[in-house]
């Protein structure tokens, strides 16, 4: 496994998968994408701690792979998951056109890493992080301006760091690396969306 590779990867998964990128939450200890921590720059890591055994045997993913496949997985979850609480919750009409984006798009490059993965025999996780889990909890006790600020801020930053897991994928090889490869201008269209939202949120 290349070091350059497995550094750039790290990086990555210290920044995907927590939602906690969004600014209120403190959060220490473990940091790990289509998607960040609070009071920090870096995201929750979707267990790292147990993360080789998400790897069957079977696996024919190396690790930079499997940790792409794994962190773009539970990314691509939360933002589904996210869209459809924006949906509920939001009381603009932008955030929920969004929103509706976000699932639709999401949905469809969940699908298509399920056939990846289960062409490679790769698990991918199907739960969240602990943190992470607590924090979209706390997501649902917003409403109104306070949750679409809240929302927006987090897809802003969210889409900054998935992009750059995205990209960093060009490393990787076969089905993986095509597979970033289609998702990723979408992810474009979705971190200009939601800058331009954001910015017109009072």
């Amino acid at each position: 496994m290349k070091t350059k590779s497995m550094l750039k990867f790290s990086a990555a998964l210290v920044i995907l998968v927590g939602l906690a990128a969004c600014q209120n939450t403190d959060r220490s200890g473990n940091a790990q994408l289509d998607s960040a921590p609070v009071g920090s720059d870096s995201l929750p890591r979707a267990d790292s701690s147990d993360a080789p055994n998400d790897v069957t045997h079977m696996s024919k993913v190396d690790g930079d792979g499997a940790a792409f496949m794994d962190t773009a997985a539970v990314g691509g979850m939360m933002e589904v998951d996210l869209g459809k609480l924006a949906l509920e919750k939001s009381s603009n009409a932008e955030v929920k056109k969004f929103a509706a984006q976000m699932v639709a798009d999401h949905t469809k490059a969940n699908t298509d890493l399920k056939a990846v993965a289960a062409k490679l025999e790769h698990l991918l996780p199907t739960t969240y992080p602990a943190d992470v889990k607590t924090h979209m909890d706390e997501m649902k006790k917003l409403s109104g301006k306070a949750f679409d600020k809240h929302y927006m801020d987090m897809m802003v930053n969210d889409h900054v760091k998935t992009l750059d897991l995205f990209r960093s994928a060009s490393s990787l090889r076969g089905d993986i690396k095509d597979f970033a490869a289609r998702t990723l201008p979408a992810l474009e269209k979705h971190h200009q969306m939601a800058t331009q939202i954001n910015a017109s949120l009072k």
